[in-house]
């Protein structure tokens, strides 16, 4: 788009400036391009190396040792809205449940006084 003024001298939009400067600029080493960068690699994660593209690196988890689950059995004291249940536990605690995604599919009813196994991840135990 060009603009005129009354002198008739003709001022070109910034996105008509050339594309490369004549002057030199300064980039820090962090941004110099690199070929062939290596991955950095965590504890815990292994790399996995297209065959099709070389290019394109895949990083994957190895599951964790202490991500054990806790289970035990209870009987289902209540019914909560949202498929969620008050169970007590074999132990005499009290717990909130709620049904699996399997189950949940599966159309499968609880109703209170069945008797039920809950399991827990360690990494879910929030208190």
């Amino acid at each position: 788009m060009l603009t005129s003024t009354s002198s008739s001298s003709l001022h070109h939009p910034i996105l008509h400036s050339p594309l490369h400067s004549k002057t030199p600029t300064l980039t820090p080493p962090s941004l110099k391009f690199q070929p062939n960068p290596k991955p950095q690699l965590h504890l815990g994660t292994s790399i996995l190396i297209s065959k099709r593209c070389p290019n394109i690196v895949a990083m994957s988890k190895s599951p964790k040792v202490e991500e054990q689950k806790f289970s035990a059995e209870g009987l289902v004291t209540e019914s909560l809205p949202n498929g969620m249940f008050r169970i007590r536990l074999d132990n005499a605690d009290n717990i909130i449940g709620y049904i699996s995604g399997k189950i949940r599919k599966s159309f499968i009813r609880i109703l209170p006084g069945d008797r039920v196994k809950v399991e827990e991840r360690s990494q879910s135990l929030v208190i």
